[in-house]
């Protein structure tokens, strides 16, 4: 029933001979009261709710662990209904302006095959659907109420009030790559943003992908989220040792779609680029870095490698990362390191896969 929007359930009323105002009854209850059983929903009658207990379900994630890290980041482990395990990572800023972050996972596992990134290892087993996706966050909504966490975020006068509002921004960062699940993704992003739901800006949002080149007009096209490109190599051959996607679309292709991508007025596409120790740091890189994103409204996220024991890669120093964000500085670009959150829980970018991570460290021992 999470997978329906609001257009496709007064379809679903109207065929049982209700009234359309009960679809808008039951889409406030799935999506701004996370319901997980019909019978919860008391503003429509008995008869109605037992019919669709009969034919209908509520996916309910279930949480099965919850690891909090000294930085206050939250990892969560997730069980699906078939049994599989997604993980989501909450990310308080209440150090900052009190906006919180959720990374949300949208397969389990990864077809992409990155080198330097955990997810990889575990391969993919299928797409998550939309039901699944947005279930990530309101099982994570439910258990920060639960917990009772307060929104300590700040807000401005120009903007809509988000008082009940615990999760302010979300990345589709987590497992899985986004744009290789699209239809699903896209739904979800409907969902997430329908006035009647959770009503969350697409300047909330942000789609990461590795580089899905037929999917990234589409998703500009098709939604008004922010989009996030990991790029991670000033080379063709470097990117095809560490990120086997750019085999099917190299970089030229890459920068192309990422140059037609339709911008929102003041928007940037925001470029990853994960610093490998001696791999792709060097200031010949910064330099081939400028040269591919020269004329892009963009940002730029250094992140030094979160080391693991499924890659064989190293952390750069920070001088180094310093000496490379300088180059591009210089050059006129928006170029920040991003600060690791959760590392000491696995939580850190790259290393969602708590499985095999495990197994791994288990062997090193």
């Amino acid at each position: 029933m999470l997978n329906l929007s609001l257009d496709q359930l007064k379809n679903l009323m109207l065929q049982r001979g209700e009234k359309p105002y009960r679809a808008k009854q039951l889409f406030e209850a799935l999506h701004q009261q996370w319901v997980t059983d019909f019978q919860q929903i008391t503003c429509l009658s008995k008869e109605l709710r037992d019919a669709l207990s009969t034919e209908y379900e509520i996916t309910a994630l279930e949480i099965v662990r919850v690891k909090e890290s000294s930085d206050g980041t939250r990892k969560y482990l997730i069980k699906t209904h078939d049994g599989h395990s997604i993980e989501s990572v909450f990310i308080p800023n209440a150090a900052t302006d009190g906006r919180n972050t959720l990374c949300i996972s949208s397969q389990v596992g990864c077809a992409m095959g990155c080198t330097f990134c955990a997810t990889a290892a575990m391969k993919l087993a299928r797409n998550l659907t939309a039901a699944e996706i947005i279930g990530q966050v309101y099982a994570v909504n439910r258990d920060l109420r639960a917990m009772g966490w307060k929104n300590t975020a700040v807000i401005l006068e120009s903007e809509p009030s988000e008082d009940a509002r615990l999760i302010h921004n979300l990345v589709y960062m987590g497992m899985g790559e986004p744009l290789h699940n699209y239809e699903n993704v896209l739904q979800s992003i409907r969902l997430l943003c329908a006035q009647e739901g959770q009503n969350y800006s697409g300047r909330r949002i942000t789609v990461s992908t590795s580089g899905i080149v037929k999917n990234i007009l589409k998703l500009g096209e098709d939604t008004n989220v922010h989009i996030a490109i990991s790029f991670n190599a000033t080379t063709n051959s470097m990117r095809d040792e560490i990120m086997p996607v750019n085999k099917k679309w190299n970089l030229e292709e890459l920068v192309e779609a990422c140059r037609a991508f339709p911008l929102q007025t003041r928007r940037r596409i925001t470029f990853e680029y994960v610093l490998l120790a001696g791999m792709n740091d060097t200031d010949e890189d910064a330099y081939r870095l400028i040269h591919w994103l020269s004329g892009i409204k963009c940002k730029i996220n250094l992140i030094p490698f979160n080391p693991h024991p499924l890659s064989p890669y190293k952390r750069p120093e920070l001088e180094r990362v310093k000496a490379f964000q300088h180059i591009l500085l210089q050059n006129h670009f928006a170029v920040f390191i991003r600060g690791t959150r959760g590392d000491d829980i696995d939580a850190a970018c790259g290393m969602l896969g708590a499985q095999k991570l495990e197994e791994a460290r288990i062997a090193l021992n």
